[in-house]
């Protein structure tokens, strides 16, 4: 019973929707749905080419995508297939539904926009998107795209949608009336925007129509940009949706040709607190005091107290008992290593690919807020304290990097950035996005982005698609239900009593990959997007595909051949070491030192995660007095190794792999 009362919910908002397309989209939906229907043993007739133009077209109407979904129709790359195993029965209801009324008797319209009269005469039994397209063929009425169309009743004019939620979906007949005002909702939108007044949900609205977003698209994006900057602070997650909903059309997130771009956007929407400063003139800063034996839990002590104007001033991380001020490297060790001692604490747990997602049933939320703050922080606070007294009250994130990367003769110094020493779910990050995957593909897509490729999840293979479950050897063996942690959570009322199909598989799994992916996550994903919002603000979120996000959070794990590469190109090497900076990098391109390389990099730069963009990757290697007998040390600060006179590859091999165990580096900035 659960499953019809859900296919009922589907249909009824499918049918809404449906009906609101224009005749010819309806049309050939319904053409689709009939086809399958008379032919139902004919694999033809189950597959859509998105190449089709026309099928494209229809795919683009407000709810189509999530129709198809909810009829059974799985995404296969470059179709939409119907599997052999699906249910028809909610096709026939929709097919039904949907079916179109004869013409009827004509009925007069008035249509007035300003001082323009209209009249229009069409069918009664006309549905309201033909009335929007009588509209937009009129030239007396301007020609308005049915997009942009608003149309008042009353007196005095209110819109139609507030005495008729439904009437898109409605006949004009069903609505009863003989005369409406139109609006252009472009106009007023332009004065908006121009005025950064506008709503994202509003801006989604007008892009819409095609024509509309063709003409204007270069106004439109800087629109979108100067509303992001304007309300990045201070955005919540329906807002966030919206916002994302915008950019996807605009400036999609995951473009790696607008990359740089989005994320320099990103620094301009994260304003800095102003500097406030001392009798003596210098910066007041956000002092940070950890203990490195306990720093997951010292760290967000003083996260969780701080005011959001402390989050946004110069951070200053020192760890307790050592003298070293941070300069960047310190900063850059906190970021890393608080990551890694996520993995430690009860509040996270890792994924079978090694990312953290929060455990379940996790209702520390205090927690969430403060890992969001610090990871919120990794994104916007600069690597040179010694310059950022330079920067102007108010200052940008971008007017802060651009001063603390020239040094005084106006040379370009490295700017590395503070990567988290662990790796986020992408699953999760869709949620702090408040961009959670809803159809069956997108579930599937993020269950295997978390899964180890030498033990692949049942649930997100093809196969469970388009099989018959007893050819698996799973008939009998689902429920409306998951296990977790040894509790029995039903995924609809008495859903560990129902028994799971062929006709309802669908349904299950998209119910079980929701409630994993989604719902068991979603109350830590909110309190660590208000932790990230209220030390970074929510632009990072809003411009940048979760993979982006992830990866600009935590870099790369391991140090491959090619950022080996960039590592020794872009090595500053003092001619005094010459010969051991050789010997340096041939010992990292040695195939049994493969997996010291990320040590390497802890030991001399404070992390030991790869930033993947590497062009202002700087490294130094300089002298220090000694021989053979002495260990290497390194100022973390300036990515710097200093090599005493080393007679051999060995010995410079032996002591720096036991300085790099010994950890030297934690006491040198």
């Amino acid at each position: 019973m659960a499953d019809v009362v859900m296919a009922d919910a589907y249909s009824e908002r499918l049918l809404l929707d449906a009906k609101a397309w224009p005749l010819e989209s309806l049309q050939l939906f319904r053409k689709v749905l009939q086809n399958v229907l008379d032919n139902p043993h004919d694999a033809k007739f189950r597959k859509l080419k998105l190449s089709n133009a026309r099928i494209n077209a229809l795919l683009s109407e407000s709810g189509a995508q999530e129709a198809f979904r909810a009829l059974g129709w799985i995404s296969t790359g470059d179709a939409l297939e119907l599997p052999a195993t699906a249910s028809l029965d909610m096709t026939t209801a929709v097919l039904q539904g949907t079916e179109l009324p004869p013409p009827g008797d004509p009925i007069a319209l008035t249509v007035l926009r300003g001082a323009l009269k209209s009249k229009l005469e069409l069918p009664c039994n006309t549905l309201f998107s033909g009335l929007a397209a009588a509209i937009e063929q009129s030239e007396p009425l301007g020609r308005i795209p049915r997009k942009r169309q608003r149309l008042l009743i009353g007196v005095p004019p209110k819109p139609l949608q507030e005495s008729f939620p439904h009437f898109a979906s409605m006949t004009i007949a069903e609505l009863g009336l003989k005369a409406f005002k139109l609006e252009d909702t472009w106009e007023e939108m332009v004065a908006d925007l121009r005025a950064v007044r506008a709503s994202f949900a509003s801006l989604a609205s007008v892009l819409a129509c095609k024509k509309t977003l063709q003409d204007n698209f270069e106004f439109l994006l800087d629109s979108a940009k100067s509303l992001l900057k304007a309300r990045a602070m201070a955005m919540d997650a329906s807002e966030l949706r919206d916002a994302r909903s915008v950019f996807k059309v605009l400036w999609p997130p995951g473009d790696s040709n607008t990359r740089d771009a989005r994320l320099a956007h990103c620094a301009t929407c994260t304003p800095l607190a102003a500097l406030a400063k001392d009798e003596d003139g210098s910066a007041i800063q956000f002092p940070l005091r950890v203990e490195r034996t306990n720093l997951f839990k010292s760290a967000l002590e003083q996260i969780c107290e701080a005011s959001v104007a402390d989050l946004r001033k110069s951070l200053q991380v020192t760890f307790a008992g050592e003298a070293a001020e941070d300069a960047g490297g310190p900063r850059r060790e906190f970021f890393n290593d608080f990551g890694r001692a996520c993995v430690d604490e009860e509040v996270w747990q890792r994924t079978a690919a090694g990312s953290l997602v929060p455990s379940p049933f996790s209702a520390a939320a205090d927690v969430f807020r403060g890992c969001g703050r610090i990871f919120g922080l990794a994104l916007c606070q600069a690597e040179n304290a010694a310059q950022e007294q330079r920067v102007r009250e108010n200052a940008t994130l971008q007017e802060l990097l651009a001063a603390v990367t020239q040094d005084d003769d106006n040379q370009e110094q490295q700017l590395q950035k503070l990567l988290l020493g662990a790796t986020l779910s992408r699953p999760f990050l869709r949620c702090v996005q408040a961009d959670f995957p809803e159809s069956v593909e997108e579930l599937q897509a993020e269950l295997n982005a978390e899964q180890s490729e030498s033990a692949p999840d049942f649930r997100g293979s093809s196969t469970f698609l388009t099989s018959q479950l007893k050819d698996i050897g799973l008939e009998g063996q689902l429920t409306f239900s998951r296990e977790v942690q040894g509790n029995t959570v039903d995924l609809t009322v008495g859903g560990r009593a129902i028994v799971v199909t062929d006709a309802t598989k669908l349904d299950w799994l998209r119910a079980v990959l929701r409630h994993e992916l989604v719902e068991a996550v979603q109350e830590p994903a909110a309190s660590f997007r208000q932790g990230v919002s209220e030390a970074a603000g929510t632009a990072y979120l809003a411009l940048l595909s979760a993979d982006e996000l992830q990866k600009e959070w935590s870099g790369l794990a391991h140090v491959s051949d090619d950022a080996l590469k960039v590592w020794q190109k872009q090595a500053i090497v003092n001619p005094a070491r010459a010969q051991q900076a050789a010997w340096f990098f041939e010992i990292l391109w040695a195939e049994h030192a493969r997996d010291a390389r990320s040590s390497v990099l802890k030991f001399t730069t404070g992390s030991d995660r790869w930033p993947v963009d590497s062009k202002t990757f700087i490294f130094y290697i300089e002298p220090m007095d000694g021989g053979d007998d002495l260990l290497p040390r390194a100022m973390t600060c300036g990515n710097m190794l200093q090599l005493p006179l080393y007679t051999s590859k060995e010995h410079l091999q032996n002591q720096l792999l036991k300085a790099c165990d010994m950890g030297l580096s934690m006491q040198l900035v």
